[in-house]
């Protein structure tokens, strides 16, 4: 993973919330409050940009990668059609022991400015720096 990847912006850009994605997802997740949760969920910030955003822009190697956790704080629902700007940013990049950390943060606004979602992403790469 580089270290110097922190602070860096992997992408930003305008996303519609489209009907047909949280149909999708209440459909995949299939539960009676399937509905609700989709509009909650409808994005994984990661891979806004892309699969290989987040792993060139930290230089991750897949081969020794973990997802280790995802941390939400929701300040409302997504609303169906609406449009959202979206910020991936790498928020930190750390070495603990002989792994490596890399932290990455999407941030959802409404097209006001005003926060919809902000999602922490901890990935892992074991066995240290190249």
């Amino acid at each position: 993973m580089r270290e110097d990847a922190k602070g860096t912006t992997l992408i930003e850009d305008e996303l519609s919330v489209s009907t047909a994605t949280l149909q999708a997802m209440d459909k995949a997740i299939g539960t009676p409050s399937a509905g609700d949760t989709a509009t909650l969920v409808p994005y994984f910030g990661a891979v806004i940009g892309g699969e290989s955003t987040v792993v060139d822009g930290l230089g991750l190697d897949l081969s020794r990668a973990l997802l280790a956790g995802i941390g939400y704080e929701w300040h409302r629902a997504f609303v169906p059609d609406e449009r959202v700007r979206v910020r991936v940013v790498v928020e930190d990049v750390y070495t603990k022991g002989a792994n490596q950390f890399g932290i990455v943060v999407a941030e959802f606004a409404d097209l006001d400015g005003a926060p919809v979602q902000r999602q922490s992403i901890t990935f892992i790469e074991r066995g240290g720096s190249r």
